[in-house]
Parts: C-alpha cells; structure tokens; sequence
C-alpha cells in the first residue's frame, strides 16, 4: 500500500524532517518504491512536485527536504502500485490536482477501490483522470460531486459543505475497498480515515505569536504521542486545528508539549518548525 503524508499550519511551516524520514520509505525501509509526490499550497496555488521513481533513490526529493519551502499546507505521498499492472508513470503518481472554482484541489489516496474505473454508478463527467489508477477516478468523482453541488457558489463552498457533499459519495467508494484520502484547496485539508491514519498535535509560541501546527501520517514518522483516527471518520484541518466541520472524533488522547521538547525539530528559526 502507499504513504500518505500531510501538514497543516497557523503560519508558514517547513516540512524538511518529515520529508526526510518519509523518504527512505520509499523503496529503501518500505516497499513504496512506485514513485513520490508533494504539494505546497502558496494561497489558491499549490506547487507540486512528484517523480515515478523510488523516492528514496530521489535526488529531487533530497533537494526539496533541504530547500526549507514554507507553506501553511502540504500534502504528500509515497507509491507502491496496486495492482502492479498500473505502473511507474507521471500520471498516475500522487498527488493529484485539479483546478476549480479559483482554487488549486489536490489529492492522495492510501488503498485500493477494484471495479472503481468500469463502475457506471461512478462515471466521470467534467473531471476526468489522466492516468489509469483508481485513485485518480475517485478524485475525479468527488471533484465532481463538489462542482455539481456548489456551481453558483462564488468564492467556494465552505468546508462544512464540502463534507456534506461528499460524506455519501465517500461512504459509497469507501464500500469497494480502502479509501484513505486527503484532499485540500490552500484553505481546508479534508481527511478521510477508512483503516489506517495517525495525526499528531504541535503547538508553541515564539515571538508573542502562537504557532499551532497538524501532522498526518499512515504511519507515525517519530516517536511522538501520534493518534489514530477512528476507522471511516472524516476530519477537516486548516491553520493548524481542526474545526468544528470535522465529522468523528480520534481515538485516544493528544499531546502538546513544548516545542522544545520534540525530537523532529532540529532547529527553530525565523519562525520555522520542522
């Protein structure tokens, strides 16, 4: 299965320690050897970067874990194909992107909906996949699901709209298989947690000014008190939280701790967290 990765702050964050211990993830202490994907969100754009390569084995990848591009949202995502027939290629490495309503949408997906792409109940209309992989479709189904509900919507729906219009289409693909998704537009990052996502909680202050930052992950990336979700619950994160659209609670209790006190932090600076 792949790695899905994501970052959400109040401020301008880099990621640079999690993307180097994800990394090796990819093809060197994980099987995810299929290819690697990162956006950066500046405002309504995201930058994005993937490679159908081993991410391990990418010097771009190495590159961009030591550039420090800060961003208030990230999403990420390691590739092992499945089935394998659906191989190494541009188009089919996440994260996806498409572009509605003045916004930049990207997507990630951590398993697999068999059948999805020859299901008529899930035709694609005004979206449609570049790629082979189901992944793609089901990203394309919900982009459409949202144009179709929110056409006159001005300046986009808001989050808690968004979820409302997607809950019953989510719940349907989530039916086909393992549906593990994250799914942002620069303002809200909207998570969906089938089997497997771990979040962990950082908050600090520096210079008079409070910093809250969000971390998710398939699988934790440190030894930090990260939570699991609860199975086929969606959460919305933005500036660092998560608001009060977020349908299922987690599972367990998170932490805060100094910042000080977090291993993953190299350094503090300018007001950076890593």
């Amino acid at each position: 299965m792949c790695e899905l990765f994501a970052m959400s702050a109040s401020r301008p964050t880099d990621v640079n320690h999690s993307l180097a211990l994800l990394r090796p993830r990819g093809g060197e202490l994980g099987p995810h050897a299929d290819g690697w994907g990162v956006a950066f969100y500046e405002g309504h754009a995201a930058r994005v970067f993937k490679e159908a390569v081993p991410a391990a084995a990418s010097r771009c990848l190495a590159f961009i874990a030591e550039y420090d591009f800060q961003s208030t949202m990230v999403v990420a995502h390691i590739r092992k194909a499945n089935p394998e027939k659906v191989g190494r290629a541009s188009a089919n490495t996440h994260p996806f992107e498409r572009e509605w309503n003045g916004r930049s949408w990207v997507f990630a997906h951590n398993g697999i909906l068999p059948g999805l792409r020859n299901n008529p109940e899930f035709a694609v209309h005004r979206f449609r996949p570049l790629g082979e992989t189901d992944s793609e479709h089901a990203f394309c189904v919900l982009m459409d699901a949202i144009a179709a509900s929110h056409a006159h919507a001005r300046k986009g729906p808001s989050p808690t709209a968004v979820v409302e219009t997607i809950r019953p289409v989510v719940d349907r693909l989530a039916e086909l298989g393992e549906f593990n998704f994250m799914l942002g537009n620069g303002e809200s990052l909207i998570v969906h947690a089938h089997t497997k996502l771990h979040a962990l909680r950082r908050s600090c202050r520096q210079d008079g000014c409070r910093r809250d930052v969000v971390l998710l992950a398939t699988s934790p990336l440190t030894d930090e008190p990260w939570v699991q979700l609860a199975a086929r619950s969606i959460h919305v994160y933005a500036n660092g939280r998560e608001s009060s659209a977020s349908a299922g609670p987690m599972r367990g209790r998170a932490t805060r701790e100094p910042i000080s006190s977090h291993r993953e932090i190299l350094t503090v600076r300018s007001g950076q967290m890593r």
